[in-house]
């Protein structure tokens, strides 16, 4: 047992350093909490039981922890709101976690599944239910296959996107992986969560076939073709006999995914650079209206990444580089950012692959739209190709122009963060969001920016977005950057997303993805029939994790143990009816 975080956790210096400077240890201490339900006692009887079956350098408590807590905290001074584990673990393989699992029934002890703990933005890797036992699974990191004729590769937990990619490169694979804003997270950690990539596979969780879930009591299971013993099909077809079972195990706590293949790009011959710009404002409905027919009829053929002119500014500097004054950057200012630096209000960004001869006709046929359906945007593009018979490589592509759109991997997102912060080497820069899910509408997403803009300058900070247009619905991504040492911008950040719940939720709106302070709230939205999906969801955690070990609270589902801990606050402080 330790009381030291765990080292060297990634073996690239880059990535170990930003991870340690995130994860350094918090103003306030972590407070020692025992699992619920458990005495000390039987805790400590727990912890030696665990030491037993991993070793000692793979048990963790104490300030160790200081990995395993949400390190962007709005909450962090709050002891009743704080989410803390009460220790952490490491398993580095199938049978070691078993053992974890059985410790785990025989005491009681609930577990919160972690990959790599990169869930920014929503938590990280701390737990909904505080007290429980992180199970972090970055040890177990094998790609177990890479195959290049049918485009696929199967990986275990603690593979990042980063070293997938890395793979690719060294064995010459064809394939372009795909890839999230940064590359230090777990391609099954971000894929089980839907996150989200920016080229053709950019849907992770809709490119999975086959994969490998232990259940809470220790049970194997494996999901479509990859249970037929020795199946050519394994990772190539979502087709199953009976009912596919794959999206249980997503934003879910009913199993945890050990194995599982993702479906990736056929390396293209060439591949060419979109940018879609607009100079105002109001001009988001007619750019979301005509991008979004093109996404559907398949003349745009992958997801169109668009962001706004504030979070362009965050790439180039911070908030006092821009602005001297007091509170966020006025709207007069922004326009004359926009004629100094050449940008518009919103930039839509996105890709076109495959055959040179299809990607130019393709990218005509966008052009002529576009001048014919928004006259007053700028539209580029930058064509890379092979020499003739090759494929192209995704490195030769200017980072400026590729990145994330060819699979290329980077920390390039961290520095937005330090947008709000006043003076260098003072307080520590730190995001969240709020993430609903819109129908492709011009007139609707407009109308959401109308109403978060002022919402946003009321919190001290401007609107800083960006969404991602699938074919007939966007994500968007309101991000409220902060300095995690303000106790003031702590609670800004808190009303802020309070406030941005309360429209969402009038006009019917769910979210993607949420923080793990806020699981209850947004899954008290789901309530058809008296939150039938819950209550149907809650039927079989209990049957396949009895004991409820398995991640209590996560998105809102509880098992019969610690039901009576589901938070029923509604964002107004009303009482939900679940």
């Amino acid at each position: 047992m330790t009381s030291s975080p765990p080292k060297k956790t990634y073996p690239d210096a880059e990535y170990e350093a930003a991870h340690q400077e995130t994860f350094s240890p918090p103003r306030a201490k972590i407070p020692t909490v025992l699992p619920v339900g458990v005495t000390e006692s039987a805790f400590k009887i727990a912890i030696e039981e665990l030491i037993s079956a991993l070793g000692v350098g793979s048990v963790f408590v104490g300030e160790a922890l200081a990995h395993y807590v949400d390190p962007y905290d709005v909450y962090e001074d709050e002891e009743s709101r704080r989410k803390v584990p009460s220790a952490a673990v490491t398993p580095a393989s199938m049978d070691e976690l078993r053992r974890v699992l059985g410790i785990a029934n025989k005491y009681a002890l609930p577990l919160w599944t972690i990959s790599r703990g990169k869930n920014l933005g929503y938590g990280g890797p701390a737990p909904v239910l505080s007290g429980s036992v992180t199970l972090d699974l970055h040890r177990m990191n094998r790609i177990l296959e890479v195959n290049d004729d049918l485009h696929y590769a199967v990986v275990e937990p603690g593979v990042t996107w980063t070293d997938l990619y890395n793979y690719c490169v060294e064995h010459k694979k064809k394939v372009w992986p795909s890839t999230p804003s940064l590359g230090w997270g777990s391609v099954i950690g971000n894929t089980v969560d839907r996150g989200t990539g920016f080229g053709p596979n950019s849907l992770h969780h809709q490119c999975v076939a086959g994969c490998e879930i232990m259940l809470g009591d220790g049970d194997i299971l494996r999901t479509g073709q990859f249970g037929l013993t020795n199946s050519p099909s394994a990772f190539v077809s979502k087709f199953t006999f009976g009912p596919s079972v794959e999206g249980l195990f997503l934003q879910s706590n009913l199993g945890i995914v050990t194995k599982m293949s993702i479906w990736m790009t056929p390396q293209p011959a060439t591949f060419m650079a979109c940018t879609f710009s607009m100079p105002e404002f109001e001009d988001l409905e007619v750019l979301v209206d005509t991008l979004g027919v093109m996404r559907r009829n398949g003349v745009i053929p992958s997801v169109v990444f668009v962001g706004n002119v504030v979070e362009a500014l965050s790439i180039h500097g911070r908030r006092r580089d821009f602005w001297n004054g007091d509170g966020p950057i006025p709207d007069w200012r922004v326009k004359e950012l926009q004629r100094q630096l050449g940008l518009g209000y919103w930039a839509a960004r996105f890709g076109l692959y495959g055959p040179k001869r299809i990607v130019q006709a393709h990218f005509d046929e966008i052009r002529d739209v576009l001048k014919e359906k928004a006259p007053t945007g700028e539209f580029t593009g930058k064509l890379f190709a092979a020499e003739l018979g090759e494929l192209l490589d995704a490195k030769s592509i200017p980072f400026e122009d590729g990145n994330v759109f060819v699979g290329v991997p980077s920390l390039m997102g961290i520095p937005l963060m330090s947008w709000p912060l006043k003076e260098d080497g003072v307080g520590k820069p730190a995001h969240g969001d709020y993430a609903p899910i819109i129908p492709s509408s011009g007139k609707r997403v407009l109308e959401w920016m109308r109403r978060a803009k002022p919402l946003f300058e009321a919190a001290g900070c401007e609107l800083m977005t960006d969404f991602f247009m699938h074919e007939r619905h966007v994500v968007i991504m309101g991000m409220f950057t902060f300095d995690q040492h303000s106790e003031k911008e702590r609670k800004a950040m808190h009303e802020l997303f309070m406030a941005l719940h309360r429209e969402a939720t009038k006009e019917g709106y769910g979210m993607y993805r949420g923080h793990v302070q806020h699981m209850d709230l947004i899954a008290g939205l789901n309530d058809f029939n008296n939150h039938a999906y819950i209550r149907f969801v809650e039927k079989l955690k209990d049957a396949v994790d009895p004991n409820g070990i398995l991640a209590p609270g996560k998105q809102g589902i509880w098992p019969q143990r610690y039901r009576h801990l589901r938070d029923k606050s509604g964002s107004d402080g009303s009482k939900a009816k679940l």
